[in-house]
């Protein structure tokens, strides 16, 4: 498989794009880690609501059918 990133953003037909840049804090100089977190909320919509506040994110959530959806730049810091 072949990835295109252009702009930060990964263009494939298996993500979907959703980026939400008031969370994006910032040029990211390097990955230091990569992190899978299990949200304790019955949805992604409580996820997206606080990416939408600025209050915290991830580069990428998985929702429950398996869509991967990219909500934050590559290369980009999170608070």
């Amino acid at each position: 498989m072949i990835i295109e990133i252009k702009d930060g953003v990964i263009k494939n037909t298996s993500i979907k794009t959703d980026i939400y840049s008031q969370i994006e804090k910032g040029t990211m100089a390097k990955v230091n880690a990569i992190v899978v977190h299990q949200t304790g909320s019955s949805g992604s919509e409580s996820a997206y609501s606080s990416y939408k506040s600025g209050q915290n994110g991830a580069h990428f959530l998985i929702e429950k059918d398996g869509t991967v959806v990219q909500t934050v730049r590559i290369r980009q810091n999170l608070p």
